[in-house]
């Protein structure tokens, strides 16, 4: 099995952010344009919703329950171009998955304030890695735990 297909099977389920291994979530709720009040209320309350990840082949499918009886849904084919999306809270967003030449998932999200390119993997503990190269030329690291 090569890299890559560990890579697409080891995301494959559900998980929840560990807020106390992030760095920088701020900026990156900041970057894509979330208000003060709303930035503090998910840090402070530590609101993490749901995320899903569901790998057939070169589709994958992911949801996001922050609104459990509308959860937000897109399929993407990797390697294929941009797909546009809404997403609440982040407005539209045109969406490209690829495989780098290490074998890691990478999404390039594109909106009207930049560019946020993520590589993601799976660390040695089993939870997934998720490092964010911002519009402003910074990191962001988000940390996310199965469920």
């Amino acid at each position: 099995m090569s890299n890559m297909e560990q890579v697409a099977l080891g995301i494959n389920g559900k998980w929840k952010q560990d807020h106390a291994q992030n760095e920088n979530y701020d900026l990156f709720l900041r970057e894509h344009g979330m208000g003060w009040f709303l930035r503090k209320m998910i840090q402070w309350l530590k609101i993490s919703p749901v995320e899903e990840y569901i790998v057939n082949g070169d589709q994958i499918t992911y949801r996001n329950y922050a609104n459990e009886h509308r959860p937000f849904e897109m399929t993407q084919t990797v390697g294929q171009p941009p797909i546009t999306v809404f997403m609440e809270n982040f407005g539209s967003l045109q969406v490209q998955t690829y495989w780098d030449e290490y074998g890691r998932l990478v999404t390039r999200t594109r909106k009207d304030v930049g560019e946020f390119i993520q590589t993601g993997r799976i660390d040695s503990k089993g939870m997934m890695e998720l490092t964010i190269l911002l519009p402003s030329g910074k990191r962001c690291r988000r940390v996310l735990k199965r469920v």
